[in-house]
């Protein structure tokens, strides 16, 4: 019996030893550096020969003034039949505090949802951009009651009718903005943050027209409906519709009272409050006279902190890599970039300079990043297993505009993941790319086109950038002739343009475990460490 528990015992110690030894830290076999590989594009055998694809523009809306304020745009009937009804704010400047406004839009859309009797009010659906707020419906019937809905996102207080945030819980939507946070840090979507505040420089106004901390703490219905009539009175409006509802003239009618009804309480509420604030002025400055110049002072210095133009330099000379360090990540999370800069003075010959600008970062985004034939994708996922994808996209505001290759490794790739893409990035300024491959990426976009054009909503969202933007019909024919005569030599030439440049790159991750491949891979890069706000 003694010699069993004594065995017992053994046992059991053997078994704490080995689980012991199991948690050590295991040593990662890092993955070794490789030349890049370029795609193939070779004709298959016996194929057919098909001509190249070539983009027809059309037309595919009607604009129809209804108001001083609002113009309806009328696209082509869905295919499913059901009005397709859209609502849009839009601005030339980014909307502030426009996180704060969307998570009580979805507060509103819950409640609206319960109390409405349209069936259909479960498709509402908002869409929001730094620019614009679009929100929208899909009914089969009742379209002066649908176009009701959506205008109730945006009702101002008034002694005659509740205002558009009476009935929501104002509670809950400062948990959800606090949650927020929380999830982003869970789910890796603050490197996003990290990555806009070093492309674009901290002060830069899109960085500050979000997240403000104290107003997401404090938030009530005062300064909720502030922020809802901030960004009501910079909007311009329009308002986007089936064409077959332009032989109903009520419903253009109805769409025309309630629009200029919104706008009519919307412009008492305003009024009120520039009174309100007026008053409160003069009471400050008439009991602290000196007050008026740290006033004053203080409205000047908040201006001149925000910037409507990057700071940032085109090239990253230092070779700065910002790494936010995550204990315990099981992967790294990459940001490649390069900030391209978009402002313009208002003149034609700089306006289509911008966008041969924009042109030039679709393609090098295309190029390099899009699935499958893409350089990056098909040598460092398809031939290396570096990764599940990596994908390129430009991001063209009003404001900025910057080229981001972007995806996510395991931790034992991560110098070669990084080191892949800019080998990639260096090869482009070398050599030219093939006929065939320049062919495919002039499929890529036409195809895109083709396919936008085709897409309701995605016709939606390109009105809705024109209008923000001012892209005239002509300039986007010039465009499409630019990308069909594009040569390899001027690809390479804007590929050079750029990706001489050295980028900026920011990732996440777990840095005890990766920092000894990274500084073995990346030797000439300086590795800092960055917090997220």
């Amino acid at each position: 019996m003694q010699s069993i528990k004594n065995l017992s015992f053994l046992a059991l110690a053997c078994s704490l030893i080995i689980s012991a030894l199991g948690c050590q830290q295991t040593q990662i076999a890092f993955t070794p550096k490789a030349a890049p590989k370029l795609p193939v594009f070779d004709k298959l055998t016996g194929a057919p020969e098909i001509a190249p694809l070539k983009f027809q523009q059309t037309s595919l809306s009607k604009l129809v003034p209804v108001s001083p304020k609002l113009d309806l745009y009328l696209f082509d009937d869905t295919l499913s039949g059901l009005n397709h009804l859209s609502l849009v704010a839009y601005s030339k400047l980014p909307m502030e505090n426009l996180d704060v406004l969307l998570q009580a839009f979805d507060e509103k859309r819950a409640w609206l949802v319960q109390q409405s009797t349209l069936a259909c009010a479960e498709s509402l659906n908002i869409r929001p951009t730094m620019h614009s707020l679009t929100i929208s419906i899909d009914c089969p019937d009742s379209p002066i009651l649908a176009s009701e809905l959506l205008m109730q996102f945006w009702q101002a207080d008034d002694v005659n009718q509740m205002g558009s945030f009476d009935e929501i819980d104002i509670a809950n939507v400062r948990r959800q903005l606090k949650l927020a946070k929380h999830i982003n840090a869970y789910s890796g979507a603050e490197i996003d943050d990290v990555w806009a505040k070093k492309i674009l420089g901290k002060q830069h106004v899109y960085n500050q027209a979000l997240n403000d901390k104290t107003l997401a703490d404090e938030l009530d219905l005062s300064s909720l409906n502030q922020v809802r009539d901030k960004i009501l009175a910079q909007s311009n409006w329009a308002f986007f519709a089936n064409r077959s509802l332009e032989q109903d003239q009520g419903f253009t009618l109805a769409v025309t009272q309630q629009f200029e009804s919104l706008m009519s309480i919307a412009s008492k509420a305003e009024l009120s409050n520039s009174k309100a604030n007026s008053e409160a002025y003069s009471e400050a400055n008439s009991e602290k006279s000196t007050d008026s110049a740290t006033i004053s002072g203080s409205a000047i210095n908040t201006r001149t902190e925000t910037s409507t133009s990057a700071d940032i330099p085109p090239s990253n000379n230092n070779k700065t890599l910002y790494l936010i360090d995550v204990p315990g990540s099981v992967q790294t999370q990459v940001r490649i970039g390069y900030p391209l800069g978009n402002m313009l003075d208002g003149s034609d010959n700089d306006n289509d300079k911008s966008i041969d600008s924009a042109q030039d970062c679709k393609l090098l985004a295309s190029w390099l990043g899009r699935s499958f034939s893409g350089r990056l994708y098909y040598d460092l996922r398809e031939i290396r297993g570096l990764t599940y994808g990596i994908y390129g996209r430009c991001f063209d505001n009003p404001l900025s505009r910057t080229l981001k290759f972007y995806g996510s490794t395991k931790l034992e790739h991560s110098g070669a993941f990084i080191s892949g893409v800019l080998d990639h990035l260096a090869l482009t300024t070398d050599s030219t790319a093939s006929l065939d491959e320049l062919t495919a990426l002039k499929t890529y976009l036409t195809s895109q086109q083709i396919l936008r054009q085709a897409n309701f909503r995605a016709v939606e969202a390109d009105t809705i950038k024109q209008l923000i933007r001012g892209v005239s019909p002509e300039q986007e024919l010039a465009q499409n002739q630019r990308l069909s005569k594009l040569t390899p030599e001027q690809l390479q030439q804007i590929a050079r343009s750029v990706f001489l440049n050295t980028p900026y790159i920011v990732i996440r991750g777990d840095r005890d475990k990766i920092e000894a491949d990274l500084k073995h891979k990346l030797a000439d890069w300086n590795i800092v460490e960055v917090v997220a706000d």
